[in-house]
């Protein structure tokens, strides 16, 4: 009997979101069967300038980012603000924790989350009220692995949101870090 009421509480295992491609503007992303992807990440080619992320199940728009020159970089959901645009620093705002580490919070309908570059993960998510146990972070590829996302059972509950905001940090680091190596200083995206 007892053994029953402890498997029952026992947490789901991470779940494990591989991308086909560590390319963060192309990319398919997996939930373990490369048959069917649950993500698809398209950019257009000659601007380089609008990625799509799709609902590869249904093929259907989840989130669309257009980076612009000039002006602010602007996000769509198609299922949210009416469909219209909003500023990305928005949806994904960027502030300082009291040690100076820059973090990138979302709000959602479960809460308030808050992805930090980490010395372990690279990216990690934490619940604002939680910031010692993450619940979704990076797993860098190798020879036989994938690069991907892994997500504890209280991540898959925004699981797009996380895709998403995801997707942008990262490209984010990428930038970063080519433009530190190429320019030989500190470079900082918003």
């Amino acid at each position: 009997m007892q053994a029953t009421s402890l498997a029952a509480t026992k947490p789901a295992p991470p779940k494990s979101y591989n991308f086909s491609l560590e390319n963060m503007k192309n990319t398919k992303i997996f939930n373990n069967q490369p048959a069917s992807p649950l993500y698809s990440v398209v950019t257009d080619a000659k601007s380089d300038k609008r990625t799509d992320i799709y609902d590869a199940r249904g093929n259907h728009l989840l989130a669309r980012i257009d980076r612009r020159d000039i002006l602010p970089d602007t996000i769509t959901f198609p299922n949210r603000n009416g469909g219209s645009s909003i500023n990305l620093s928005k949806w994904l705002q960027k502030s300082k924790l009291e040690n100076g580490h820059h973090i990138h919070s979302i709000e959602t309908a479960h809460g308030t989350y808050v992805w930090k570059s980490d010395a372990d993960y690279r990216l990690a998510l934490y619940r604002k009220d939680d910031m010692s146990n993450p619940i979704a972070h990076l797993q860098q590829g190798t020879r036989t692995q994938n690069f991907a996302v892994i997500m504890q059972g209280e991540a898959e509950l925004i699981r797009d949101d996380v895709i998403i905001s995801f997707l942008i940090l990262e490209q984010r680091l990428r930038i970063s870090e080519k433009n530190t190596i190429v320019g030989g200083g500190k470079f900082e995206q918003n």
